[in-house]
């Protein structure tokens, strides 16, 4: 293989007079302690270098942090700027700088899978990769893939048994009978036959929908012509399920191929989508998620990943572009000069507006069911700087809920630097019904950390509630001093007007804005807010329990065993209030007066 460039020897990099190379390629940089922490790649490695030797105002905190951490760079030389971008992109996968987005395909979402490799291919529903299989996906409508799959099934009459049942079978299974398969285990169908099925199969999922069709009405019209009207009718029937699967993928027509993008947040993490069109119908859909350490601005994260997706299909000759926002104009540049593949870009009209919507909406779900806290453990170290603490594993935060001083309830929520740990989420009921929320606050910590030494488990570095500085140092008040010693009490109250953007942090001496510590502020307020839910959540549990409890005191002859009677054979008390009449007549230990003692009771 042909070397695409050399390195040129270390140098240090604030250095203005540094001779790099006007030429495109990849840079390097390294920190003092000669680690690799970050990849690019430019169309001129001297322009691009040099302006790293500025630190602009206004720039991302991200890139201020990664100037002040270079000491030496590398660069390769490549003969063009797409070489640049392949090779920049290769050595991002392999070598993973720090300062370099990351993005974490989608692996929730099942693909379909032909076994090509194999004569008789089968077809089957995977959420593994297999290089050797041809695989179309993954969809994120799991429910549209599987009707595509029993389609292609009836139509082509594909297998969909292992490998080692197609070997060792002698006559034709059940799915044979159910006219679902062509039986090729025992010879019913010829290489070749089943070969042009399997293209058919292919091409149907590609989206390549017209010459499938075509080629249908062909044998139609030929067994229409021969008086073989019943076999005419199964080629009609199958042009008519295709078109029925066509109008149900809900997109305008006028697209034949292309390729929508769009950026969804939520308050902790971050969703890449990618709808998928051919021949004018979606076929696939895609979910990346970004590696995100700092607040990084759409735009840029939109640039990098656009670049990155461009090399990723590197194979096709065009590829249509439909996204929401704005890309950098170094990435604009590239991809308008770029002859392999071609992009073309779309701006968002009333014509494909309705596509931005389904990628829209495919983000949002997968936002809601995928949590990415791989952030959290830089904001423990930010944290842990922050407080002088030599390092912070686990964190603890308390919160209470009650009415009015009633059903006094707790919670305890612990984060670890693989995030929240909810196995070891906690809920407490307060012994003494009291308005004094301090006093709650320091028997839930004191309870839970009692636990934790009885049963030798680990200590939490940090423990935060949710107050300003007169609430901390009234729960630490009520504290062993002694027993909690080792623990650092926080406490975090939000700025002017409740806005979260300007939480403030209280360590007991001190109090501290985090509007420019956007690190150490999602965590604590992940952390509060866990607390919070959790603590609300036990509490509405417990209100509701005694509600429906109490409604059974004072029914004449409904002693505590009765009652427990009731609760059990219902099974819970909300359900003992929806029985009918004849539903209580049948509970042991109760008569028909009493039922209807107990059903008058609970209907006024």
């Amino acid at each position: 293989m042909e070397k695409q460039g050399q390195f040129t020897n270390k140098k240090t990099l604030f250095d203005k007079n540094l001779d790099f190379p006007e030429l495109p390629g990849v840079y390097k940089f390294f920190n003092s302690k000669d680690e690799l922490i970050y990849i690019g790649k430019a169309k001129n490695i001297k322009n691009r270098v040099k302006s790293y030797l500025n630190i602009g105002k206004g720039e991302s905190k991200r890139i201020a942090k990664l100037k002040s951490s270079i000491k030496y760079i590398e660069t390769i030389i490549t003969k063009t700027e797409s070489d640049a971008l392949i090779l920049e992109q290769g050595l991002i996968s392999k070598k993973r700088p720090p300062f370099n987005i990351q993005f974490r395909d989608d692996k929730s979402y099942p693909a379909i899978h032909l076994s090509t490799s194999n004569d008789f291919p089968a077809i089957y529903i995977s959420r593994q990769k297999n290089p050797s299989n041809t695989i179309f996906g993954p969809f994120a409508n799991v429910g549209a893939m599987r009707l595509n799959v029993s389609l292609i099934r009836s139509l082509f009459k594909i297998r969909n048994c292992k490998d080692i049942n197609f070997k060792n079978r002698t006559r034709p299974c059940i799915e044979h009978q159910m006219n679902r398969c062509s039986a090729p285990c025992v010879g019913n169908i010829s290489k070749e036959d089943y070969a042009s099925d399997i293209e058919n199969t292919i091409n149907f999922l590609s989206g390549d929908t017209k010459n499938i069709i075509f080629d249908l009405q062909n044998k139609m019209d030929f067994y229409s012509d021969n008086r073989d009207y019943e076999r005419a009718a199964i080629y009609r029937d199958k042009v008519q399920s295709i078109r029925d699967t066509q109008k149900k993928q809900n997109v305008l027509t006028g697209f034949d191929d292309l390729d929508v993008f769009v950026i969804k947040r939520n308050k902790f993490n971050c969703c890449i989508s990618v709808l998928k069109i051919d021949d004018g119908w979606i076929t696939s859909s895609q979910n990346f998620y970004p590696d995100l350490k700092d607040n990084i601005p759409d735009k840029e994260l939109l640039s990098v990943f656009l670049e990155s997706y461009v090399i990723n299909n590197k194979d096709r000759k065009t590829i249509n572009l439909l996204f929401q926002g704005e890309i950098s104009k170094e990435t604009r540049d590239f991809i308008t000069h770029l002859k392999s593949p071609k992009i073309i870009t779309h701006k968002t009209n009333k014509q494909n507006k309705n596509l931005i919507d389904i990628c829209s909406s495919q983000a949002e779900d997968a936002l809601s069911r995928n949590n990415n806290f791989s952030w959290i453990q830089n904001s423990l170290e930010a944290l842990a700087n922050f407080l002088k603490v030599e390092t912070i594993n686990k964190i603890e935060s308390f919160d209470i809920s009650h009415t009015s001083g009633k059903n006094v309830s707790a919670s305890c929520i612990s984060i670890t630097k693989k995030g929240p740990d909810k196995k070891n989420y906690r809920t407490m009921n307060i012994k003494k019904d009291s308005n004094n929320d301090y006093l709650a606050l320091s028997e839930a910590i004191h309870r839970r950390c009692k636990n934790l030494k009885k049963n030798d488990l680990a200590f939490p570095e940090v423990i935060l509630i949710d107050g300003g500085k007169g609430q901390l140092n009234a729960v630490k008040k009520y504290l062993d001093k002694k027993f909690l010693a080792n623990i650092k009490f926080i406490s975090i109250s939000k700025g002017p007007n409740r806005n979260e953007k300007y939480d403030i942090l209280h360590d007991g001496e001190a109090s501290h804005e985090l509007k420019n510590s956007n690190e150490i502020s999602k965590l604590l307020q992940l952390a509060r807010n866990e607390s919070h839910r959790f603590a609300i959540s036990h509490h509405r549990k417990r209100r509701s329990k005694e509600f429906f409890s109490s409604s059974l005191d004072g029914i004449e002859g409904l002693g505590p065993k009765l009652k427990g009677n009731l609760i059990r054979y219902f099974g819970g008390i909300n359900k003992v209030f929806d029985a009918s009449l004849d539903d209580l007549k049948s509970v042991p230990g109760i008569g028909e007066n009493k039922a209807k003692n107990i059903f008058s009771h609970l209907k006024n």
